[in-house]
């Protein structure tokens, strides 16, 4: 019988290797924050080897740096127009995003705290979080306005500075303990603050 052949690593199974490598880096961080995560811990919470975390990232720095991308991803992806709608209604639903269940999580929650946290940890760290906040807040400006046409860019940028401030303390405050009619109001103050006239 001859042996069978060695197969490379195809590209689906090294993405999902890395993806899974940031994922438990991700849930590290929201655990035990930054000294919570070492190169080690990361490839015992992944379940891959040491040396494949070290494949892929050079050091700690490189791989929470990678997370806080990952992170900022996410918030783009909060507020990607949903061409399929009205720019009102793209708007509205992208206020809306903010409060699913997904990041109410104390899990989630948790781990936003140590991401800004991080932003005086490193400079590197600071820029990235500072970099996503401002693409976050164009995109939010860009949906206010498609809404809200007839706004200057600069009452756009200021509408969406005030709605980020709101939707960061909701985060915050989710932390502890859910008011569902709270963040409800929240979700609706936002959207006057989006919408008016």
């Amino acid at each position: 019988m001859s042996p069978r052949p060695v197969r490379a690593m195809d590209a689906d199974e090294k993405v999902d290797r890395q993806a899974r490598i940031l994922e438990a880096a991700l849930r590290l961080l929201s655990l035990q924050g930054i000294s919570g995560v070492s190169m080690r811990a990361v490839a015992r919470e992944a379940r891959v080897s040491l040396g494949l975390v070290n494949y892929h990232y050079e050091d700690k720095t490189s791989l929470i740096r990678a997370a806080l991308h990952r992170i900022e991803e996410q918030d783009i992806a909060l507020v990607e127009p949903d061409l399929a709608l009205e720019p009102e209604e793209r708007l509205r639903a992208a206020l809306k995003r903010v409060a699913d269940p997904e990041f109410l999580t104390t899990e989630y929650l948790s781990l936003r705290l140590q991401l800004w946290a991080l932003a005086q940890a490193h400079e590197d760290f600071e820029r990235i979080n500072t970099e996503a906040q401002k693409r976050y807040r164009a995109g939010l400006a860009a949906l206010i306005h498609a809404a809200r046409p007839e706004l200057p860019d600069d009452e756009c940028g200021r509408r969406a500075a005030d709605i980020d401030v709101i939707q960061n303390g909701l985060w915050l405050t989710a932390l502890l303990g859910l008011d569902h009619a709270s963040i409800s109001r929240n979700v609706a103050r936002c959207e006057e603050i989006a919408l008016a006239g």
